[in-house]
């Protein structure tokens, strides 16, 4: 505690142009040529870059304040790159607003251990602050606090002509990037795991299934994708590749998006589940070691210079395949606010996703694709699937009976909301409309001038509160999917449409 507050008492913010962290962040053979010119400089910059390349982890106390979910993301996807590390597989951001987080390079560890990791610090965190004043009492009391145990020392670099040249580079390179990226966020919070296991489907499948429609709808063709499948019940083992894409997802796509008039709701819902069966087989697989990504990678870098190359490494169709358009992973652990990362291909996605109890979270980045917009898709398309799940056993004209009941109650919150507040005083005229009855003033409650408020609901003038507990007991009469569809700000263009073309839902 007493020497990080040492180091923000001490420290200045540090000039762009002299951040060797930023270098990280360049091309590999920038930061190869760059690194060896540090090192030529002074032997001391040896000394001060091998303090930070044998450090266990890195703290990044940051001056930056994060307000919004997106602002977040991007703070600690990127920052400015210049309080960063890049090449370091686990750093700490600690953000001016108390907000933290952490930045990790992928190559050495894996989701499950940066989350193992990430929950040992948030619990160490969590159980100082409880007892923030005992902790910071303890410090200041210690006899030794002004000892060398409690000293910070800056680590220092030498610079020439050669190396700031280098340190330009590599913020140019940094800064363009960063311009062509696009990061979106996506908080879905109809619904979440609870309810997707009520329609008896893998979350993560249905999930899975989401980014394939979304994407399809965009694109109009299915993307070669990548799913994260851990193999940590091996020794050493780490990820597989589960693809999602199937004959049946894109049966399921074609039928949604291509032809959705030829088949009704049961024909797609079934098609749907098959896509979500077989992709959560598939996966099931992926964590036994029977897929076979990792397997054709071993084999494909096994191969000795002068060996040919089998015909399968250069046929297109199984190049194309590999081309990860859409790169997904989820992790769903209750300390994460957000996570993410970039897309592994330039014309494709990143997509991090988790799945809570009552929402669905995305992260979404790519090279000026358009990430805003699959986000746009990728909200349709959940609020589609269950509304698909959950009404393909029902006939048209029983859904637009439970839409309709809906749309009455949503009518009446537009009425209510819209209505203008009316004087309730005891000279107040009575209302125009025959009819109407008045309410006696004061009966439930009264504004900053005593005079109670009414609103027009259903062609009577009734207080706010009685409004609301008619609306609740309303929509708690209904079917609970059919009010989350509604409560939707627009039903999308599927919805509309199933209803309009009034098919039996059994063909």
């Amino acid at each position: 505690m007493m020497q990080l507050q040492a180091i923000v008492d001490n420290s200045e913010q540090l000039e762009r142009s002299k951040s060797i962290g930023v270098l990280t962040a360049a091309l590999r053979d920038d930061w190869y040529a760059a690194r060896e010119c540090l090192l030529e400089v002074s032997p001391a910059n040896a000394d001060s870059l091998r303090l930070i390349e044998s450090a266990a982890f890195l703290v990044s106390l940051e001056s930056s304040a994060p307000l919004t979910h997106e602002e977040f993301s991007h703070a600690c996807y990127c920052s400015d790159g210049t309080n960063r590390y890049f090449d370091k597989n686990f750093q700490i951001l600690v953000f001016a607003n108390g907000r933290y987080g952490f930045n990790g390079e992928h190559s050495l560890t894996d989701a499950t251990t940066d989350m193992r990791l990430c929950n040992t610090l948030v619990s160490d965190v969590e159980a100082v602050a409880a007892d923030f004043t005992a902790v910071l009492s303890q410090s200041l009391s210690d006899p030794i606090a002004d000892a060398e145990d409690y000293s910070t020392a800056e680590i220092t670099f030498e610079y020439s002509s050669e190396l700031d040249g280098h340190i330009q580079k590599a913020i140019a390179f940094f800064d363009n990037t960063v311009r062509s990226h696009e990061l979106s966020t996506l908080i879905f919070d109809s619904f979440g795991k609870e309810q997707i296991k009520k329609m008896k489907v893998s979350p993560d499948a249905f999930v899975q299934m989401a980014m394939q429609l979304a994407y399809y709808r965009k694109y109009r063709h299915v993307p070669p994708t990548y799913e994260s499948a851990s193999t940590k019940s091996y020794s050493r083992g780490r990820t597989e590749t589960s693809r999602s894409v199937s004959q049946h997802s894109l049966e399921w796509c074609q039928m949604m998006v291509d032809h959705p008039e030829t088949t009704g709701l049961y024909a797609k819902s079934e098609v749907l589940k098959q896509a979500i069966v077989q992709q959560s087989q598939f996966t099931a697989l992926c964590a036994k070691g029977a897929g076979i990504d990792r397997h054709l990678l071993g084999l494909q870098y096994a191969l000795l210079p002068d060996e040919p190359v089998p015909e399968i490494f250069t046929d297109p169709t199984f190049v194309g395949s590999r081309h990860w358009k859409l790169s997904t992973s989820q992790i769903s652990d209750p300390i994460l606010e957000a996570y993410g990362w970039g897309e592994v291909v330039d014309n494709g996605y990143g997509v991090a996703y988790r799945i809570e109890n009552d929402s669905l979270h995305f992260n979404v980045v790519s090279q000026g694709l358009g990430s805003a917009r699959l986000c746009r898709y990728l909200s349709d398309a959940l609020t589609d699937m269950r509304f698909l799940l959950t009404n393909a056993h029902k006939q048209p004209h029983e859904i637009m009976a439970d839409v309709d009941a809906v749309a009455n109650v949503l009518s009446s919150i537009k009425l209510l909301s819209s209505s203008p507040r009316r004087s309730s005083s005891p000279d107040a005229p009575a209302s125009p409309s025959p009819g109407i009855p008045t309410i006696a003033p004061n009966a439930y409650g009264s504004d900053a001038e005593g005079t109670g408020n009414r609103f027009r609901f259903r062609d009577s003038f009734v207080p706010e509160t009685v409004v609301a507990h008619t609306m609740v007991d309303e929509l708690n009469r209904m079917p609970s999917n059919e009010v989350i569809c509604a409560l939707e700000t627009r039903l999308s263009r599927f919805v509309k449409e199933s209803l309009y073309w009034a098919l039996p839902s059994t063909s």
